[in-house]
C-alpha cells in the first residue's frame, strides 16, 4: 500500500502542468487527491479546512493558493455559490486523475482503488490533519504536524508528508544515493530530492522538521547526521507488532482436537484479506469526499471486526498523536487481526516445501500417484481423506464436495462432480437464467457464455457508463422480458436462446438506445416508440372518422370491414409514397457521388496538365510549372532577402530613401557573394545538390543576424526600461530571498526578449513603409484623357440600344 502510495504521489508531481509550481499548489493537488471519491474526480471544501490543511490564512488560501491552482492547469476550481451569491465552498477537479481514469490505462492514479483513498486519506491526517470535532461523527484528532502554520508550512507538511510516505517499517527512511554537494550531509540532499529543491532550500526545511520533533536522527552515534527516522511511523508499527502477539493464536493440536465454535449470528464476520467467510468491507471509510468515516467509527460491541474485540483492551492509533499535545490522544483501530493458519501443516505438506502445491517423492507418505498434502493426516476433512482412501481425483482433475451445492448443474469429469457455476461477477446479470445454466453440460461453455455476456456488458456500460451495476440490470431486465415472451414455450438450449434472442438488442425505432421499447440509459419508455405509436394511432383516428364521413348509412355489422378496407388502402398509399420517396432518395445518392467521381476525374486531368507545363524560369519540360532546381533558388532569394532586410532594418536610417537603398544594395551583394562562394567551395557538381545548400546555407545565415539582431536589442534602452520595471513589480511586497529574486530575473529576462521581438518587429515594419514611399507611383489619368479613348471606341448594338433607351426616357 505504501508504495502504490508513493507511486500514485510521483505520478502526480511528474505532471508537466505541476513543472515550476510552488510547494502550495503541490500540497494542494496531492490533498484533492487523498480527498477524491472512488468514481470521481471532483472534491468540494471549504476555504477554512483548506486553509487548515496547508497551515495558512483563510485570505491566502483564497487569493493567493487557489488562483495559483487556477494558473498551473493541474486542477479546476470553480466556486460553490447559495442562494445569495455568496461563495460558500471550492469545487476542486483533479484533471490529471480524470485522465487516468479515462485512459483505463495502467497508470498508478488509476489504479487507486476505493480502499486505497480511504487508506490515504487516513494517512493525511494523522500527518497534517487540523483536528475536527463534528457534532454527528466521531472526532478526527490533530496530526502531528498540526501546529506547524504560516510561512513555509505548505513546504515542511509537504517534506513531512513525503518523508512518512518512504519510510519503512522501522520509520528509517531510504536515503539518496550519489555523490554528495560539498558542504551538506545525505539527510539534507534526500529532503532535497524528495521536494525536488536545491539543498540550501532543504536544510532550513529539514532543521524546522526536527525542531518540531517529526523527524529524528537515526543512530546520530554511528551515523552521525546521514541518516532520518520518522518516529511516528516506528512507533505505529511497534504497537501493531505488540498488539499482533498480544492476541492469543490457537495451536494446531487444539484446532484439531477441539469442535468447531458455533458460527456467530452476523453473517459477515470475518475477514476477505486472510480468507476467512465473509468480509470486513465495513470496517473500510464508508464515505466520498472530505466528510468520510473511518476507523474509529465501527462500534466496539460488532463481532467479527478485525484487531481485540475485549472492551477493556484499548485499539492504538496507527499514528501517534500531535507532537505538541495539545490535539488530544489519537484513537484509531487496532492492527489487523492474524488469523491462525487454515489447515496445519506436516513435513510432507506444501509448507514444508519450496513453492510447490505438494509432494509425492520427498515426503514421508506414499502418495505417489495423487498430490495429497495433509490427506492422512488426523484432522483432514472426509473430501480429502476419502482421496486418500483411493476414491479421489487423480493429479490434473477438479474435485466436487457436493453434486448439486452452488450455482449451475453437475458436470463429471473422471468419476467425480464438478459444478459448473454462474461466475461471481455475471450472478446479477444472469439471475433471470441462472436456473437455466444449470442445463449446461460443459464447464467450457459456460465460460464461452459468460465471456459473451461480458462482451455485451461492455458494450451496455458505453451507453449507461461505469456505474455500479447499471449495466448488469439492464441486462437482468432485458433477460427477464424475453423470458417472458416465451410464455409457456421452454427454453431447450440456452447457449442457443442467449446468443440469439437473449443478449442481442431489438430496435423498437432508430434510436440506438431502444430495446424492446425501452431506453437503455434511464430504463423508461422510449420516446422515438411512443412517437411511432402515436403517429399509427393518429392515422387509424383519421381513416375512422373519414370512413364515417364517407359512409354515414353503413350498418354497425359492415362498418369495420369498410374501416380496415380504407386502412389498409392508406397504409399502402403511404408505403408507396415512401418507396418513391426513397427511390429518389438513392437516385440523388447515386447522382452525388458520381459528381464526386466526376470532380475526382477533373481533378486528376488538371493534375496531368500542371505536371505537363514547362518550368517558369528555365523552360525546363514536365516539370509541372517549377523545377526543383529553380523552386529551391527562389526560396533561397526568399531567405536572403530576409536576412538583408534584418541587417538594413537595424543599420539604416529609414528617413533617408537613398541610403537605405545604397546600404540594401550593399548588403544583398556582401550576402549573395558569401552564399555562393562557400558552396562553390564545396565543390558540389549536380544542380540539384548546390541549390538546396545554398538555400541551407540562407537559411543559417538568416538566423544568425535575427539572433545578432535580437542580442543587440535586448540590451538597448527601452528593453533594460522594461526589465527593471518588471523585476521591481515582481519583488514588491515579497520577501528578497534568493528565490524570489531568482523569479524576478526571470520575468526580466523574458521582459527583455518581448522588448526586442516587438522593437525587431517595428524596425522591419518602417524599412517596408519606406521602401514602399520610396517607390514612384503612376499618375491616374484625367477625365479628358479617359474621356478621347472611350470616344475612340467603336459602338456596338447594345450600348446603342441602351442610348435609344435613355434618350426616350
Amino acid at each position: 500500500m505504501r508504495s502504490a502510495l508513493l507511486s500514485s504521489v510521483w505520478t502526480l508531481f511528474a505532471d508537466p502542468r505541476l513543472d515550476g509550481a510552488s510547494d502550495p499548489v503541490r500540497l494542494t493537488s496531492v490533498l484533492v487527491l487523498a480527498k477524491a471519491p472512488a468514481a470521481s474526480s471532483h472534491v468540494i471544501t471549504m476555504s477554512r479546512d483548506l486553509a487548515g490543511w496547508l497551515g495558512y490564512g483563510v485570505s491566502h488560501v483564497l487569493h493567493t493558493v487557489v488562483p495559483d491552482v487556477r494558473a498551473s492547469g493541474i486542477a479546476t476550481c470553480v466556486p460553490a455559490r447559495d442562494a445569495a451569491g455568496w461563495t460558500h465552498a471550492l469545487d476542486f477537479e483533479l484533471l490529471p486523475l480524470k485522465e487516468a481514469r479515462g485512459r483505463r490505462g495502467l497508470s498508478p492514479l488509476s489504479l487507486l482503488s476505493r480502499r486505497d483513498l480511504a487508506t490515504f486519506l487516513r494517512f493525511c491526517e494523522a500527518v497534517l490533519c487540523p483536528g475536527w470535532a463534528p457534532r454527528d461523527r466521531p472526532a478526527t484528532p490533530a496530526g502531528f504536524l498540526a501546529l506547524r502554520r504560516g510561512r513555509g508550512s505548505a513546504t515542511d507538511r509537504l517534506a513531512m508528508l513525503l518523508l512518512a510516505l518512504s519510510a519503512r517499517a522501522d520509520g528509517r527512511v531510504p536515503m539518496a544515493s550519489g555523490r554528495l554537494p560539498k558542504g551538506c550531509n545525505r539527510s539534507e540532499a534526500t529532503v532535497a530530492k524528495l521536494l525536488g529543491c536545491s539543498v540550501e532550500d532543504a536544510r532550513p526545511v529539514l532543521k524546522r522538521l526536527l525542531a518540531l520533533e517529526g523527524v529524528a536522527w537515526d543512530r546520530p552515534e554511528r551515523y552521525g547526521e546521514d541518516r532520518l527516522l520518522v518516529p511516528a511511523i516506528r512507533d505505529a508499527y511497534e504497537r501493531a507488532r505488540a498488539a499482533s502477539k498480544a492476541a492469543p493464536e490457537p495451536s494446531a493440536e487444539d484446532a484439531s482436537a477441539s469442535p468447531a465454535p458455533a458460527a456467530p449470528e452476523e453473517p459477515d464476520a470475518g475477514c476477505a484479506r486472510c480468507g476467512d467467510e465473509g468480509e470486513c468491507e465495513g470496517l473500510l471509510l464508508a464515505g466520498d469526499g472530505w466528510a468520510q468515516l473511518s476507523f474509529e467509527d465501527v462500534p466496539v460491541e460488532v463481532p467479527g471486526a478485525c484487531g481485540v474485540q475485549e472492551p477493556d483492551v484499548e485499539a492504538s492509533s496507527q499514528v501517534e498523536a500531535g507532537f505538541d499535545g495539545g490535539s488530544g490522544e489519537a484513537v484509531g483501530a487496532g492492527p489487523h487481526t492474524a488469523h491462525p493458519p487454515v489447515v496445519s501443516l506436516s513435513s510432507s505438506s506444501a509448507g514444508a516445501l519450496d513453492c510447490f502445491s505438494g509432494s509425492a517423492v520427498l515426503g514421508e507418505d506414499r502418495l505417489r500417484e495423487r498430490a495429497g498434502a495433509d490427506e492422512n493426516l488426523p484432522g483432514a476433512s472426509g473430501a480429502l481423506a476419502g482421496a486418500a482412501r483411493g476414491t479421489g481425483p487423480l493429479r490434473g482433475e477438479q474435485y466436487s464436495a457436493s453434486t448439486g451445492s452452488g450455482w449451475g448443474s453437475p458436470v463429471r469429469t473422471g468419476g467425480f462432480v464438478r459444478p459448473v457455476g454462474v461466475p461471481e461477477d455475471l450472478k446479477v446479470a444472469l439471475a433471470p437464467v441462472a436456473w437455466l445454466w444449470a442445463g449446461l453440460e460443459r464447464a467450457s461453455t459456460g465460460a464461452w457464455l459468460a465471456k459473451t455476456v461480458r462482451l455485451e456488458l461492455v458494450r451496455l456500460r458505453s451507453f449507461v457508463g461505469d456505474g455500479e451495476g447499471v449495466a448488469e440490470r439492464r441486462l437482468a431486465e432485458r433477460l427477464k422480458r424475453r423470458l417472458d415472451r416465451q410464455g409457456t414455450r421452454p427454453v431447450q438450449d440456452l447457449a442457443a436462446w442467449l446468443i440469439r434472442r437473449g443478449l442481442p438488442q431489438n430496435n423498437g425505432c432508430w434510436s440506438n438506445l431502444c430495446d424492446d421499447g425501452i431506453r437503455i440509459d434511464s430504463g423508461g419508455c422510449c420516446p422515438s416508440c411512443d412517437c411511432l405509436i402515436g403517429d399509427r394511432r393518429g392515422l387509424r383516428r383519421i381513416v375512422a372518422t373519414e370512413v364515417a364521413a364517407q359512409h354515414p348509412h353503413v350498418a354497425a355489422g359492415e362498418r369495420r370491414g369498410v374501416y380496415e378496407e380504407a386502412l389498409r388502402a392508406k397504409v399502402e398509399y403511404q408505403s408507396t409514397v415512401d418507396v418513391v420517396r426513397r427511390e429518389r432518395a438513392a437516385e440523388r445518392q447515386v447522382a452525388f457521388y458520381a459528381a464526386i467521381e466526376e470532380q475526382k476525374a477533373q481533378l486528376a486531368e488538371e493534375e496531368v496538365r500542371r505536371a505537363a507545363r514547362p518550368c517558369e524560369d528555365c523552360g525546363r519540360a514536365e516539370a509541372a510549372g517549377l523545377c526543383p532546381v529553380c523552386s529551391l533558388r527562389r526560396s533561397t532569394k526568399a531567405l536572403v532577402d530576409q536576412a538583408v532586410d534584418v541587417a538594413v532594418a537595424v543599420r539604416a536610417d529609414v528617413d533617408d530613401p537613398q541610403a537605405v537603398a545604397m546600404l540594401t544594395a550593399q548588403v544583398g551583394e556582401d550576402t549573395w557573394a558569401f552564399v555562393r562562394g562557400a558552396v562553390a567551395s564545396d565543390g558540389a557538381d549536380d544542380p540539384v545538390c548546390r541549390a538546396f545548400a545554398e538555400k541551407d546555407l540562407a537559411t543559417k545565415v538568416l538566423e544568425q543576424r535575427r539572433q545578432r539582431a535580437l542580442e543587440r536589442l535586448r540590451e538597448s534602452g527601452p528593453a533594460g526600461m522594461e526589465a527593471a520595471h518588471v523585476r521591481r513589480m515582481t519583488l514588491h511586497g515579497m520577501f528578497p530571498t534568493d528565490k524570489n529574486r531568482e523569479r524576478a530575473e526571470k520575468a526580466a529576462a523574458k521582459a527583455r526578449e518581448r522588448v526586442a521581438q516587438d522593437l525587431l518587429r517595428e524596425f522591419l515594419g518602417d524599412l517596408a513603409r519606406a521602401r514602399a514611399a520610396a517607390v514612384p507611383r503612376e499618375r491616374p489619368p484625367a477625365w479628358s484623357e479617359r474621356c478621347l479613348d472611350l470616344a475612340d471606341r467603336p459602338l456596338d448594338e447594345d450600348t446603342v440600344a441602351v442610348g435609344a433607351g435613355a434618350g426616350r426616357a
